[in-house]
C-alpha cells in the first residue's frame, strides 16, 4: 500500500487585527503600570536583564531577617497599616514629666523605623547596616538604650 498524503501547512488562523492590537495594548499597559509602581531603577535594571540575560555572578541581593530581627512581609507587620478612627474626646495634655516618660523608645519603636526605611527603598540596607556599625551593633536590639535617640535621629535622616 502506497501512501499519497502530501506535507500540507495548515490553513491560516483569521484573526481579527483590531482586537489582536487593542488585546496587546492592555497588556503593554498592565505591564507599564507594574513598573511604574516599583522602585525607581527597577524597571531599567528589569529590562536590561531582559535584553542582556543574567550574569551568572550577579545574584538578586536577598534579605536576611535575622539582619534586623521582626523584618518579616507586609501582612505580617507588628502594627496596623490603616489609621485608627478615634472616637475619644482629646485628652488634656499630662504635665512635662509624665510626657518624658511617655517618650520612652524601645528597641522595637526602632525595629518599626529601620524596616519602614527599608521597605521605602531598599538602598537603605546598607546604609542601615553601617549606621548600626558606627554604633557599635549587629543588629537594632543591640544598640545601647541610652543611645536610641541618637540613632533614631539618624535613621530619619536615610
Amino acid at each position: 500500500m502506497s501512501n499519497n498524503t502530501k506535507n500540507t501547512l495548515p490553513e491560516p488562523i483569521p484573526v481579527d487585527s483590531k482586537k489582536l492590537i487593542d488585546g496587546l495594548g492592555t497588556i503593554f499597559g498592565g505591564v507599564i503600570q507594574l513598573l511604574g509602581a516599583m522602585e525607581p531603577g527597577m524597571a531599567q535594571t528589569l529590562s536590561d536583564m531582559a535584553i542582556n540575560g543574567v550574569a551568572k555572578e550577579k545574584v538578586p541581593e536577598e534579605i536576611n531577617p535575622d539582619d534586623f530581627e521582626e523584618i518579616l512581609a507586609a501582612d505580617d507587620l507588628p502594627w496596623d497599616t490603616e489609621p485608627e478612627q478615634k472616637t475619644e474626646p482629646p485628652k488634656p495634655k499630662a504635665p512635662a514629666k509624665k510626657k518624658s516618660e511617655q517618650t520612652a523608645l524601645t528597641a522595637d519603636d526602632l525595629i518599626r523605623v529601620v524596616t519602614q526605611k527599608i521597605k521605602k527603598d531598599r538602598s537603605n540596607k546598607d546604609k542601615v547596616l553601617a549606621l548600626l556599625k558606627s554604633y557599635g551593633a549587629a543588629k537594632v536590639s543591640d544598640i545601647p538604650q541610652d543611645k536610641y535617640e541618637a540613632f533614631l535621629t539618624d535613621v530619619s535622616q536615610l
